[in-house]
């Protein structure tokens, strides 16, 4: 676990200075349904929504004035109800994301939609007073697509929706494939803009 933190920290460093454009950094946090799903209809029907929470640091790369490059580094919190105890599992995700202005609102405002991918390493999961070892119980490492929509106000704030779907299986159970979903209404602050 501490080798995949080590190379999603690394990767964050060098997204940050490649670029020679314009930098902004800001502030994210996300809230809303989190659940696990498998393409077999028995297993998904075991895991329902429970709470999703994301909270971190971002940076933006300006490509044109409409088209914005993007990472950060971010605390997620996902899993699933279930019949018994919640499921909680915690990552430490890297996103990479693009972002495109689709059109102004107002002298500085945007409606934007933005798309890419996560990268993550588990740091713990949980289900009542049952404590899974990562790398055995459930797998250390996460990947999916991000997807999102919403309004920028002021070149500051921004109001959002996004969704994350996983494409990796997360559970030790060869039996089993679990995926990580989530849609989170989001809401950031930006510094510099």
């Amino acid at each position: 676990m501490k080798n995949s933190v080590k190379v999603l920290v690394v990767l964050f460093m060098a997204l940050a200075g490649v670029s020679s454009q314009a930098q902004i950094f800001g502030i994210e946090a996300g809230l809303g349904l989190s659940s696990a799903v498998s393409p077999d209809t028995y297993v998904n029907d075991l895991y329902g929504r429970t709470l999703g929470v994301k909270l971190g640091g971002t940076i933006e790369f300006d490509v044109t004035d409409d088209l914005y490059l993007g990472s950060g580094l971010m605390f997620a919190k996902k899993g699933a109800s279930t019949t018994e105890d919640n499921l909680n599992m915690y990552y430490l995700q890297l996103p990479l994301s693009a972002r495109y202005n689709i059109f102004e609102i107002g002298g500085s405002g945007a409606f934007y939609a933005a798309s890419g991918f996560y990268l993550a390493t588990a740091l713990s999961a949980k289900q009542g007073n049952t404590t899974y070892k990562i790398g055995t119980d459930v797998k250390g490492f996460d990947f999916g697509l991000n997807v999102g929509l919403g309004v920028l106000f002021n070149d500051q704030i921004q109001l959002g929706l996004s969704y994350e779907g996983g494409f990796l299986d997360f559970s030790g159970n060869e039996k089993n494939v679990l995926k990580n979903t989530a849609l989170l209404v989001t809401f950031g602050y930006k510094f510099g803009m």
